[in-house]
């Protein structure tokens, strides 16, 4: 597949031709970084880039503008807010840690100059869900949230304002999955009966998605990824040499 580490736009037309042109896969087995530990479940997530459109005016004339930057302030506030009401409403024994599906602004910019209303603002938004919770739903009440109340005061003042939603990403979330043939087959080779859940995405919310039974298995640890001198213990390297080869020897 291609484009993991951003949108895991890869996977999907890669799952469509490998279900119509068969044999369906009896498991699949994601090898991203779980110290060789079998995991069965992550969160999905989901990357809009919010740009708002603003009306600018010298800003001793606030009130005949509006300021991009103010009103992707209070989308902002609301995204944290979400947050805060999910930490307040959430199973705190789910596994996930943090337990709740989360939203955050990583990236602003916006404005011109201290003393213009800012006519323009982009800020990008990531959404971590917990299995069961659907990325693209927030993405609706997102969307209400700023047609009930956002947009009607600035087309007030300008027709021309806007608030226009960019969806980036969206990856499902991997759920524990009752007896699962991915799960079974990949136990008897680690011999780990453990249970592991992260909070990083993966493709495998992807392939679970279209029905196929699907683990987290590899090397490596993810508190080393995205770090200068990222790395992979050689230890690491040889657990995943055997888990292979016992995975041919017992499909031969």
């Amino acid at each position: 597949s291609y484009d993991e580490e951003v949108g895991c736009l890869g996977a999907p037309p890669m799952i469509e031709r490998m279900l119509k042109n068969g044999p369906k896969p009896r498991a699949v087995v994601v090898g991203e970084p779980s110290k060789m530990k079998v995991v069965t479940g992550h969160k999905g997530i989901t990357f809009i880039v919010t740009e708002v459109t603003g009306h600018a005016v010298h800003s001793s004339q606030l009130h005949r503008g509006v300021s991009a930057i103010s009103v992707a302030a209070k989308l902002i506030s609301w995204i944290d807010a979400q947050t805060q009401k999910n930490r307040e409403t959430c199973d705190p024994e789910n596994g996930f840690d943090p337990p709740y599906t989360t939203l955050h602004c990583g990236v602003i910019h916006g404005g011109a100059a201290h003393n213009i209303t800012a006519s323009e603002c982009i800020f990008e938004t990531d959404i971590r869900t917990v299995p069961g919770d659907v990325g693209r739903e927030w993405v609706a009440r997102y969307k209400d949230y700023i047609e009930k109340e956002i947009l009607p005061p600035m087309k007030a003042i300008s027709p021309n304002c806007a608030v226009t939603i960019r969806e980036m990403a969206n990856v499902p979330g991997l759920a524990p999955e009752e007896n699962g043939d991915a799960e079974n087959l990949v136990r008897s080779l680690t011999g780990d009966n453990g249970t592991h859940l992260v909070v990083f995405a993966t493709e495998g919310g992807q392939f679970q998605e279209r029905g196929l039974s699907t683990v987290i298995c590899g090397p490596g640890s993810i508190d080393q990824a995205h770090k200068p001198d990222e790395f992979i213990e050689i230890a690491e390297l040889a657990k995943c040499d055997q888990f292979i080869a016992g995975l041919c020897s017992k499909l031969a």
